[in-house]
């Protein structure tokens, strides 16, 4: 499913069999991606990947992706953004409420 949030901000989410998996890929478009004719172009997008019982982890994902965007300066960031590590730094060191969360391997997937 996806879901065009706010202009340039797109979370897809794909629900998966199997169990204890969850993964998120993040996009950055400079060019901007369309969805649909009625959506905005997206510039960021978080594709998110679980199973079922990964659904509360999935929860807390969307609060901390929306806590993330919400920064009046995101979008500038994100575009301005000159490599991977600057937009990783640009996630990481958000100014959000961190919850004690399980460990994250990769950066971004609970395996």
């Amino acid at each position: 499913m996806t879901t065009v949030l706010a202009p340039g901000l797109a979370i897809p989410h794909l629900i998966i069999e199997g169990e204890n998996q969850f993964s998120m890929l993040i996009v950055r478009s400079r060019k901007g991606i369309i969805f649909s004719p009625q959506t905005p172009s997206v510039h960021a997008a978080f594709v998110l990947v679980g199973t079922r019982d990964e659904r509360n982890f999935h929860l807390e994902a969307l609060s901390a992706i929306a806590k993330i965007v919400m920064d009046p300066r995101f979008e500038h960031k994100w575009l301005r953004a000159r490599s991977t590590k600057a937009l990783k730094e640009l996630l990481l060191n958000a100014d959000r409420n961190r919850r004690s969360a399980p460990p994250l391997q990769n950066g971004f997937s609970k395996q």
